[in-house]
């Protein structure tokens, strides 16, 4: 991880908050300077009052000047409260504002590559716990430092005046607060060691959080009763926090009550002084004054010591926010060729070798191929077989690391990639859908054409459904924003994903196991209407159920990253080589059932 200075640091955070919210910035040195001089005024007013009874006033004139001290010094903590309370919502402001937006904006532009790597996405869970919280971060920063301006002016303030009394009083109490501080740096260092632990922990929790929110793997949990087995490891990340943060808590601790030994220290030493000047002689209004100020010497040490620990802590997570945001975005293009007039697409595989990040082995080894305009390729093989890997690199999500894929004669490294991601369509065993619409989810946007959604979704065989629906196109899909949201079947949001695909009018379209989930008889209806509905598109289409890839134009066969066989269905059923093997291994499967249920379902409609 880059590590930033803490002035870097400072710049990040407050040049644009100075740019874009020059009030919050004024707002904030103006609530330091009253929380610091109101309780100044307060000491002066209680100063006063035994000043005037020393003087031996009149009655009538104490309690006028009471009563005008008193008006001033509550109109003086009705500003200070407003400052203090404007102040919760500014800092909110702030990190939303100015810095949450970057922080989406990097999550949906940081290559794939990257973001799918397992130090990357340590990386994301300190960025999240630097901007996802009010006190710790970005957020944190900002409050710890308003505390840190408000205790050093408070400091400098009391230091001028407490200096006036004696000198020599200021320099041991200066003294005593710099072995507090080096205590509390001794904290935070220690808490530099845990926060990788700590994020790893975080990791775990957050993905038991989100499997268990997840209505699909509901299911699988109760089933196969896995509520104690969840528990007892996220209750392990628990307990595993829990060490870490007593190890750090007892450090913390021991520097607190080293603070208070050292409070006591200041207090004995200067009340015996302040109490030794009474006797010599002091009015008792300067030493009610005199006694108010030591007291908040200490309090403006500790608020000090506190602030540079909790600004440590949240400089180094900016550190990790701002490595996170400075990862490489979606590769770069070299030339940035523009792509939107290409009507037609054609992809070549030219001697294309691929290995992820940390891996001992390619993925793909020296692999070429030709998908022409208007195709329709499948790919077949074995889990692992480098399927997957192809489609990201079709797509221009993964460059080679050796080789070139070409789009229409183009590198993928040079090519316009938001041009190039306008032309293709994506359907994948996982489908995408947003807990928006279904017109939405089917446009993908928020401005679409009504007209045009029915059309697709007629297509694809879903419009008897959506008008079932008392909302139609307006229904949202998932419970998560409308408690009324339906769920749809495996078939039914294969055809919404088609509706989609269709929409967008995708020159590519790439299926990786888009019917995995689907049994038999839904399979086979799909696969008609991907046949029907994607002529004139070059279509990529993955699967290991070989059965279902007889509509293709080509097959093409992987094993451990390399092309094994390429031909037609026939083509390769006449060779009998590994293509044929495994065909006639799944078939003693499932060939039999897809005949019978197609039989079943023919003789029904018939």
């Amino acid at each position: 991880m880059k590590q930033y200075s803490i002035w870097s640091n400072y710049r990040y955070a407050y040049v644009p908050l100075w740019k874009h919210k020059k009030k919050i910035a004024l707002c904030i040195i103006a609530e330091a300077v009253f929380y610091v001089f109101v309780p100044i005024v307060g000491m002066m007013i209680t100063s006063m009052i035994i000043g005037s009874l020393e003087q031996g006033i009149s009655m009538r004139q104490l309690v006028f000047r009471a009563m005008i001290a008193f008006a001033g010094y509550g109109i003086l903590n009705m500003v200070k409260g407003y400052l203090e309370t404007r102040g919760d919502g500014q800092y909110i402001e702030v990190r939303t504002e100015l810095f949450i937006m970057n922080l989406i904006k990097k999550n949906l532009t940081v290559s794939m590559e990257q973001y799918e790597d397992t130090e990357v996405q340590k990386l994301k869970a300190k960025t999240d716990e630097c901007m996802w919280t009010n006190t710790t971060g970005i957020e944190g920063f900002f409050r710890h430092n308003s505390d840190l301006l408000k205790s050093v002016l408070g400091l400098m303030v009391y230091a001028m005046l407490v200096g006036s009394m004696n000198l020599k009083i200021l320099l041991m109490l200066v003294g005593m607060s710099v072995i507090s501080a080096a205590a509390a740096y001794a904290v935070t260092r220690y808490y530099q060691k845990i926060k990788d632990p700590l994020s790893e922990q975080h990791m775990t929790m957050d993905y038991i959080n989100r499997e268990v929110d997840d209505v699909q793997g509901g299911k699988d949990i109760r089933i196969f009763e896995l509520g104690s087995w969840i528990i007892e490891k996220y209750d392990r990340a628990i307990r595993n926090c829990r060490r870490l943060y007593f190890r750090r808590d007892i450090r913390s601790y021991g520097s607190n009550i080293l603070d208070t030994i050292l409070d006591g220290a200041r207090d004995i030493v200067c009340y015996l002084y302040l109490i030794l000047q009474l006797s010599h002689g002091m009015r008792i209004s300067e030493f009610v004054f005199y006694l108010g100020l030591v007291a908040g010497f200490s309090n403006w040490i500790s608020m000090i010591s506190k602030s540079m620990v909790a600004i440590k802590q949240d400089s180094d997570l900016i550190c990790d926010l701002r490595t996170y945001l400075e990862l490489d975005e979606e590769m770069p293009s070299a030339k940035n060729v523009n792509c939107t007039s290409w009507a037609d697409i054609e992809i070549v595989f030219d001697h294309v070798s691929y290995k992820y990040r940390g891996a001992e082995e390619e993925a793909l080894q020296d692999v070429s191929f030709r998908l022409a305009p208007g195709e329709k390729l499948a790919l077949v093989g074995v889990n692992g077989a480098g399927k997957t890997t192809i489609v990201k690199l079709m797509s221009g999500l993964y460059l080679p690391t050796m080789g070139t894929v070409y789009v229409n004669g183009v590198s993928t490294r040079e090519l316009n990639r938001k041009d190039y991601f306008a032309k293709q369509a994506a359907i994948f065993q996982e489908p995408f859908q947003t807990s928006y619409s279904i017109s939405e989810n089917v446009a993908l946007a928020e401005l679409y054409d009504r007209g045009k959604v029915w059309e697709v979704l007629a297509q694809a065989g879903l419009e008897e459904k959506v008008k079932s629906l008392d909302k139609q196109l307006d229904t949202h899909l998932g419970k998560d924003i409308m408690p009324d949201g339906i769920t749809l079947s495996g078939g039914e949001m294969q055809k919404l994903l088609l509706a989609r695909a269709l929409y967008r009018n995708a020159a590519l379209v790439m299926l990786d196991e888009p019917t995995a989930a689907l049994d038999a008889l839904a399979e086979t209806e799909i696969y008609e209407k991907y046949k029907t509905l994607l002529q004139g598109k070059s279509v990529l289409f993955i699967s290991h159920r070989l059965a279902s890839t007889r509509f293709c134009d080509r097959i093409i066969m992987l094993s451990e990253g390399r092309i094994r066989e390429q031909g037609t269905h026939d083509e390769l059923m006449r060779a009998q080589g590994a293509y044929y093997e495994m065909y006639q291994v799944q078939s003693k499967y499932y060939n039999d059932f897809v005949e019978n249920t197609l039989k079943d379902h023919f003789e029904s409609i018939c």
